[in-house]
């Protein structure tokens, strides 16, 4: 049943010429945070996503130990969408020979940089969120994306799993988590973001509607094999494991 005081008038906003490109607004987002270091670990909150572990520091080990590790084993390539500050780089790194991380952002990928200032396995590449253009096609055996797809409008999401299906060679695999509306956690996440998104677009901190037979109907539309899709691990969330066949 609806909480009437959900639907009450607000405040309107000031009217803009233009509401940012989710690119533009990750770049800003970047800008404001270059003198901070590993920018993106503030997200690492077991608790409002869900996650058996007591400490932040744990969430990303937690993580790989039960889903990443175990899908990916080993990938002479990797690539990552969206690494940000390299949260998950970090992981991924020692499971390639070279890991490309793809970030719309120039100061996200500055950022990263200094991360991993001496780290020769990693190729750094600005993406323009149409797509993965400058990455030939059959030429990666793993695909990794964790915090991105819950702000993908939805025909971003498939644009990118066309991409996948494109990049991957047969055989590789791909792992993106994304929003899972109707989990417990996730009505949460939807409910509180509900007033400030009455009436405008999509704002920067909120979450794309999605579910996992969704995206599983995604990605089989975009030509790839359902292999998993996870929902204990992170409970808030659903991370969807897919396979080039």
């Amino acid at each position: 049943m609806t909480d009437e005081s959900e639907l009450k008038p607000h405040r309107k906003r000031p009217v803009v010429e233009h509401d940012k490109t989710v690119a533009e607004g990750w770049d800003d987002y970047a800008k404001k945070r270059l003198d901070k270091p590993r920018v993106g670990d503030v997200w690492n909150d077991p608790r409002a996503i869900g996650m058996d572990v007591d400490e932040p520091e744990e969430v990303v080990a937690y993580l790989d130990r039960t889903v990443i590790e175990p899908f990916f084993e080993r990938c002479p390539v990797m690539l990552e969408i969206g690494p940000g500050g390299g949260r998950f780089t970090e992981v991924l790194l020692p499971k390639c020979e070279t890991l490309i991380a793809v970030d719309t952002s120039s100061n996200m990928l500055e950022l990263l940089r200094r991360r991993f200032r001496d780290e020769k396995r990693l190729v750094l590449q600005l993406g323009d969120g149409q797509g993965l253009e400058a990455v030939a096609a059959d030429s990666v055996d793993g695909i990794f994306s964790y915090g991105v797809f819950v702000h993908l409008q939805h025909w971003d999401i498939y644009n990118y799993l066309t991409e996948f299906r494109r990049v991957l060679k047969p055989g590789g695999k791909a792992l993106v988590q994304h929003s899972n509306t109707f989990s417990e956690l996730g009505w949460e996440k939807f409910r509180r973001d509900l007033r400030r998104q009455l009436n405008r677009h999509k704002l920067p901190s909120s979450f794309i509607v999605n579910t996992p037979n969704l995206m599983r109907e995604f990605i089989v539309r975009a030509g790839l094999e359902v292999v998993d899709m996870n929902v204990s691990a992170a409970r808030r969330d659903c991370i969807s494991l897919m396979r080039k066949p």
